[in-house]
């Protein structure tokens, strides 16, 4: 299964990771979409899976990031919405990934509330 079955129909990939971030569950590749954060993994080295992780954006309530370590930083991003989604990796691979979430966020935040004004 490749990341285009995924998808659901017109929905594009607008950002994704290089590498694969660890979360509890295992690496995966972050990919955000114009509605969800998928988290995408192919396990397996016979007999390969796929496995998949969504979050819907628009339930997303708080994003926290953090960074430790002084030679080799490592990055630790946490997204709270319908799941608690725990993301780390290397600073030039989260950081990116945290602030193109916050200005989607943002984006999302401001059209229900020009749409919820309009009622």
């Amino acid at each position: 299964m490749t990341v285009q079955d995924i998808l659901l129909p017109l929905e594009n990939i607008l950002f994704r990771t290089r590498t694969k971030l660890l979360c509890p569950q295992g690496k995966y590749e972050v990919l955000i979409t114009e509605r969800r954060l998928v988290l995408y993994a192919e396990k397996g080295k016979i007999l390969k899976s796929c496995d998949v992780i969504c979050e819907r954006l628009d339930t997303l309530v708080g994003v926290e990031y953090s960074e430790k370590g002084i030679i080799f930083k490592i990055a630790k991003m946490t997204l709270q919405g319908g799941n608690k989604v725990v993301l780390r990796g290397p600073v030039h691979e989260v950081k990116p990934l945290f602030n193109f979430i916050q200005s989607t966020l943002s984006t999302i935040k401001t059209s229900i509330n020009k749409n919820f004004a309009e009622m």
